[in-house]
């Protein structure tokens, strides 16, 4: 009898783990509210060349400096490239998003896809059915550039000391994990709080999982100076602190040949040399001495590429064009400080911009006005509230402005003559109605005081659209000044606020989540270092964006964004500025890449120096 029953416990047993092994989902890869568009046993991505030739080097700039490996904290200013692109494109996403090149996480994207990650340093993904957990099992073959192996105990210690000492947008966008977990030595399982946020194990996932025996005896949160060990296709071979900085490709990169990682990386060696100056960096272009360079400013690609070696074909200038939504640029109001924390000021700010005017004369036509946190995007609202989005509103009705529910949003536009009349008086009738009027040609409160705040950029080439408007502004009896720092300066102000107005970027992407806590909640307006530049905290925007973060379908999603979006753009808490569906790109022809469009653009990660053309180069300089 003793027997039976304990036949009888260990088959009930058994099928109880049989129960739960069924109800988990294991895969090679995951996405969001869809599914991943590759087959598990893809042989690499269809945008990649596999056959790309290795070798040579390339040389790059980036306008800045830096003094720390360690892009993870708020001290210092990181270096390039160690986690992202080689390449950074306007608006502030980076190129090329197959791997890290030093630093690599579990999961990596697709250039082609919005919302899924296919393991990398991960073999296979577990998500259960009631989806309270995520369980990542690293390759075994992942190691680190000193031959360690990658171990799930790496991955645990990256997440607790991320959360601990890291940047505070890692606990932000991570609040919903309970605790992470080491079930062997290449299994790590993140526990979750509740099963609403769909976002969080493509999140986890993208951690770039760092070395704990490197980082041990070393206190994380001071900048890190010396080269450090990572599991990517590239190391540190030199650098100059401030100067420049050299990555050389590894031999025995564990994954060159694994489908995230074939046909990508195929320079031997890329070198990023740092500017203080964007004429500098640009005249080094010119002399060959810079091989590529992203162009962000519209009067250079129509003007400043006329020079002989464009006209003989030995510089190519492309427009490589996207497909992804572009977010949001504009004058951030930082309403911390009192001559912001009016919401008709900081509408009457906006009715001075004279974008047209700007569009016209200062960018050669080129930009469309940006309109909406989501711009380029599904997700853009337009209209008035209706339906199941009027449904997300309608509690916070008393809180909002009343034309929300009954008039479109609308930036004000002009004849682009710069003789903005009526903007400017509408401007001066909303100061008015915030309790500031004209007195002796100046802008004054009751108590007779001016006023008067600061443009804070962190790039010389920003003031040629800011200082028409500090212009404009000084018209209406504003004392208004506009500041010019370094970047690691600027780094220092952004980091603890101390600003009065700046060029903010919100980058978005197809199925916004987690991010947007850091961007716009009240926990992200007091946190040190986070991207809330203006302090947003409203009752209403933390709603709307822990719906958009837990939306478990599409449709769910898009009213969320709408809605809050919609309530983002009422509050005038930005100025917009302007947009652009295409990367300009200009680069001496010794490079070679796929051809075929992708979702990106533009993704250097895939590029090779061609052989061929590298040779003709040479004899065409030496001419």
């Amino acid at each position: 009898m003793r027997t039976l029953i304990l036949l009888l416990l260990l088959g009930l047993t058994a099928s109880a783990a049989h129960a739960d092994d069924t109800a988990v989902t294991r895969s090679s890869a995951i996405a969001i509210l869809a599914k991943p568009q590759l087959p598990p046993d893809f042989p690499y991505f269809p945008y990649v060349d596999p056959n790309a030739p290795k070798g040579g080097e390339v040389a790059l700039s980036v306008v800045g400096t830096f003094d720390n490996f360690n892009p993870f904290i708020l001290r210092g200013s990181s270096a390039m490239g160690l986690t992202g692109s080689f390449v950074i494109l306007p608006g502030g996403s980076g190129s090329g998003s197959t791997v890290g090149h030093v630093w690599e996480s579990m999961l990596t994207s697709s250039a082609d896809e919005a919302d899924a990650g296919y393991g990398h340093l991960a073999q296979t993904i577990e998500i259960p059915a009631d989806k309270m957990w995520v369980a990542f099992d690293l390759r075994p073959e992942a190691k680190f550039s000193d031959g360690t192996p990658v171990t799930a105990e790496d991955v645990a210690w990256t997440y607790n000391t991320l959360i601990e000492k890291g940047r505070p947008s890692f606990k932000i966008q991570m609040a919903d994990v309970k605790d992470v977990e080491v079930d062997g030595p290449r299994r790590v399982v993140f526990h979750f709080k509740s099963n609403e946020n769909r976002e969080l194990p493509l999140i986890l996932g993208g951690i770039a999982v760092l070395p704990k025996h490197f980082f041990e005896g070393r206190d994380f949160t001071k900048p890190l100076t010396d080269p450090p060990i990572g599991s990517g296709p590239y190391r540190i071979a030199k650098f100059e602190l401030g100067r420049s900085i050299t990555f050389e490709r590894r031999p025995d990169w564990w994954a060159a040949n694994m489908p995230t990682g074939k046909g990508t990386n195929n320079f031997d060696r890329v070198r990023i040399e740092y500017f203080r100056d964007s004429t500098v960096a640009m005249e080094a272009f010119k002399a060959g001495q810079i091989d590529l360079r992203s162009e962000n400013i519209s009067k250079n690609w129509a003007t400043a590429y006329d020079f002989p070696a464009v006209t003989r074909g030995l510089v190519i200038k492309k427009e490589f064009i996207h497909h992804l939504p572009t977010g949001i640029q504009g004058f951030a109001m930082n309403t911390r400080r009192p001559v912001f924390a009016n919401p008709l000021v900081r509408q009457a700010m906006n009715e001075v911009f004279d974008f047209e005017w700007e569009n016209k004369n200062l960018f050669y036509g080129a930009y469309k006005r940006t309109n909406s946190y989501f711009a380029n995007s599904p997700l853009a609202s337009s209209g008035i509230p209706q339906g199941d989005e009027l449904k997300l509103l309608e509690p916070y009705r008393k809180d909002l402005p009343p034309a929300l529910f009954t008039e479109p949003f609308k930036l004000p536009e002009t004849d682009a003559s710069g003789n903005n009349r009526d903007q400017m008086r509408h401007a001066l009738d909303l100061l008015k109605q915030a309790g500031w009027m004209i007195q002796d040609r100046k802008l004054v409160n009751k108590d007779g005081e001016q006023m008067a705040f600061t443009i804070l950029l962190d790039e010389p080439s920003l003031e040629r659209p800011t200082l028409p408007y500090a212009q404009l502004l000084q018209k209406l009896g504003i004392d208004v000044k506009v500041r010019t720092v370094d970047p690691a300066q600027y780094q220092h102000l952004t980091d603890d606020f101390d600003f009065d107005m700046l060029m903010m970027i919100y980058p978005e992407g197809d199925l916004p989540g987690n991010e947007l806590r850091d961007y716009f909640t009240c926990a992200s307006a007091k946190a040190q270092g986070s991207f809330n530049a203006p302090g947003i905290c409203q009752p209403v925007v933390d709603a709307l964006v822990e719906k958009v973060v837990n939306a478990q379908d599409r449709e769910a999603l898009t009213t969320a964004a709408r809605a809050l979006d919609r309530v983002l753009l009422w509050s005038w808490y930005l100025v917009p500025n302007w947009h652009s569906q295409d990367f300009h790109i200009a680069y001496w022809n010794r490079f070679g890449y796929p051809d075929k469009a992708i979702r990106e653009g533009f993704n250097f990660d895939t590029w090779w120096i061609d052989p061929a053309k590298a040779a003709a180069l040479i004899a065409a300089k030496q001419q």
